[in-house]
């Protein structure tokens, strides 16, 4: 796929899998998958995933991943790879309520990142239980924007930066809720009809002096946030906030020496009655 086609979030989402991928591959190792599952991977991108838990299946499983993005499947196509010892993978292009499967086809769905983007995360999931079988089991890993990397901001620029995040999510979004979805998954998966199992917060710890991967993820947050924030947040504090994602600024964020970063993610597993 041409990098150009590939949707706007992508070079966020492809630094996020680069600088984190140790931790986000425990993650994976402790999903409850057992060989010969038959696993969905919905919004799959590039296949970062989908590649990953086909690792943990053995020849008798199989990873189908979906996603409504051509050039994103087009990418996971060109580099699936082909490994013996493992679960049979194959990727779809398909919108999330056109799901070309039969029901009750998968033994277990994965959904990474991809409620914020998607329409109302009870909807989404209510699809993906008609194409579980009774008895399977949906994970969804998720951020909630708020909480999702924790920075020594400022503490007097902080809160107003939060306000006009959320206003600008407010004028912005049909649902500006979903942004915040990680703090309601529980509710989200029994609204949709499954059992609760378990959610967890999993911590990602950095502390400078960073990898380049590392940086450039955040380098990309800053910016981005900038962007966001910038008709909402009052003058002096853009100014501030502008000086703190500038690399050429002394009070550059990455120059701090003892800089610290923590990414959370949520995980959160239901399962669907027999």
């Amino acid at each position: 796929a041409r990098l150009r086609d590939l949707p706007s979030y992508d070079k966020q989402l492809s630094g996020f899998h680069r600088a984190f991928e140790p931790e986000l591959l425990r993650m994976l190792a402790a999903l409850p998958l057992t060989p010969a599952m038959k696993v969905l991977d919905l919004a799959c991108g590039d296949g970062f995933y989908a590649r990953r838990i086909a690792d943990r299946l053995g020849p008798g499983g199989s990873v189908t991943g979906v996603d409504r993005s051509r050039a994103y499947i087009s990418a996971a196509q060109h580099s699936e790879g082909r490994r013996t010892g493992r679960g049979a993978l194959d990727f779809v292009a398909a919108s999330f309520d056109c799901l070309p499967f039969p029901d009750e086809s998968f033994d277990f769905v994965w959904c990474a990142q991809s409620l914020q983007s998607l329409p109302a995360p009870v909807v989404v999931l209510e699809h993906l239980v008609r194409v579980l079988r009774p008895g399977g089991i949906v994970a969804i890993l998720e951020n909630d924007t708020i909480h999702k990397i924790v920075l020594p901001w400022p503490v007097t620029l902080e809160l107003p930066l939060r306000v006009a995040e959320l206003r600008a999510f407010s004028e912005k979004a049909r649902d500006p809720s979903k942004h915040y979805v990680a703090r309601q998954l529980s509710a989200v998966l029994a609204a949709a009809g499954l059992e609760p199992l378990k959610v967890a917060t999993r911590a990602i710890d950095r502390q400078a002096p960073f990898g380049e991967a590392e940086k450039e993820l955040l380098q990309s947050y800053l910016d981005e946030v900038a962007c966001r924030v910038a008709p909402y947040l009052e003058a002096s504090l853009l100014h501030e906030l502008r000086q703190l994602g500038d690399p050429s600024s002394p009070q550059h964020m990455l120059r701090q020496p003892y800089l610290t970063m923590t990414w959370l993610n949520v995980l959160a597993l239901g399962r669907k009655s027999r």
